[in-house]
C-alpha cells in the first residue's frame, strides 16, 4: 500500500511539474510583436555595458514604443507598469537608478517569456550578488551578460531554458 501511495504521489508531482512548464500560445502576429520588443530590449540591455545615459534613454524609449505596438490587450496590460518604468529611464539619472528601473522592466518581460510561448532563444537570467534579473537572447550569446554589475559582467545564472 505504501509503495502504491508513493508511486501515485511521484506520478502526480511529475504530471503537475511538467504541466506547469507549458507556456501559453500566442498568435503569430502577437508573437512577432513580442519578439520585436525583445529585440529592442537586447539593445537596451547592451547599452548598460558601455554605459552612456543618452543611449540608455534612447533604447528605453524605443522599447517603450515597441511594447506599445503589442496588439494583445492582456499582454499590453501586463506591460503597462513596465512602460512607466521605461519612461523613468533618463540620461540625467544615475546609472543605479536607471538599472533599478530596467530591473523592473526585466521582471515584466521575464513574466511574459515564462508565461507565453515567444519561441526559443529568450531566457531569464539573474545575479545573486546584485539581486537583479534580466532577459537575454541565449541563441546569440550563451554566456551570462550581467547589465547591472560592470565589475563582474559574467556573474549570474540562466534561470530558464527556452
Amino acid at each position: 500500500m505504501k509503495k502504491y501511495l508513493v508511486l501515485v504521489i511521484l506520478a502526480c508531482n511529475f504530471v503537475f511539474s511538467t504541466a506547469a512548464k507549458e507556456r501559453l500560445a500566442l498568435t503569430k502576429k502577437v508573437q512577432t510583436e513580442v519578439i520585436n520588443a525583445l529585440k529592442v530590449n537586447e539593445d537596451l540591455h547592451a547599452s548598460f555595458f558601455s554605459y552612456d545615459g543618452k543611449n540608455v534613454e534612447l533604447f528605453a524609449k524605443k522599447l517603450n514604443k515597441s511594447i506599445s505596438n503589442i496588439s494583445d490587450k492582456k499582454l499590453a496590460k501586463l506591460l503597462k507598469f513596465a512602460q512607466g518604468k521605461l519612461s523613468d529611464i533618463k540620461s540625467s539619472n544615475d546609472k543605479d537608478v536607471n538599472g533599478q528601473n530596467y530591473h523592473i522592466v526585466s521582471m515584466a518581460l521575464i513574466h511574459i517569456i515564462n508565461t507565453y510561448n515567444v519561441g526559443p532563444g529568450y531566457n531569464a537570467y539573474s545575479c545573486p550578488m546584485v539581486k537583479k534579473k534580466w532577459v537575454q537572447n541565449s541563441t546569440k550569446d550563451s554566456k551570462v551578460n550581467n547589465p547591472y554589475a560592470a565589475m563582474m559582467p559574467h556573474c549570474g545564472s540562466k534561470d530558464s531554458k527556452f
